[in-house]
């Protein structure tokens, strides 16, 4: 296995006008970063995920865009945009992934049922294997971080740590 860790979304624009997202991202924060530094500690790729949305969403470069301050990003880091809920669509993460050998995909981050789920899927497509970080994945309810851990694969941190 040769994995890389996703972080989907975690922008300004959705924590600054949903409530719901706000309050689950700041229950999962710890889980994201902690995940983010097992994936920097054992040199593992990241790749941080900004949905841009032309119509309703913010523009790169607005406070927005960017990923919230609880959310360990640095300057260094790879990012990539997308404009579909599924970041392999229309992107180069594909092409990013397979540079890198990875063959399978850590997600954490937004949305459980919304464009994390669509990522998920969008691994399988390409047959990159995905699994979600357990308690990282946050939602607009805990229904559906319930409902998205029950229907994909998942992975805790102490189980990932084995494995890597």
């Amino acid at each position: 296995m040769k994995p890389a860790l996703l972080v989907i979304d975690v922008q300004n624009y959705v924590l600054d006008g949903f409530p719901g997202y706000a309050e689950s991202v700041a229950k999962r924060a710890g889980v994201m970063n902690e995940a983010i530094a097992v994936f920097r500690r054992k040199g593992l790729p990241i790749v941080f995920v900004y949905h841009e949305d032309v119509n309703d969403g913010p523009r790169p470069g607005s406070k927005g865009f960017e990923f919230s301050a609880l959310i360990d990003v640095r300057d260094t880091d790879t990012k990539l945009v997308k404009h579909y809920p599924n970041g392999f669509n229309k992107t180069d993460l594909g092409d990013i992934l397979l540079e890198k050998g990875c063959d399978t995909v850590f997600i954490v981050g937004l949305s459980a049922v919304g464009c994390a789920l669509a990522t998920y899927h969008g691994a399988i497509d390409r047959d990159i294997g995905p699994y979600f970080v357990q308690g990282g994945v946050a939602a607009d309810s805990e229904e559906h971080v319930k409902s998205a851990e029950d229907i994909c694969r998942t992975m805790t941190l102490e189980e990932i740590n084995e494995k890597l």
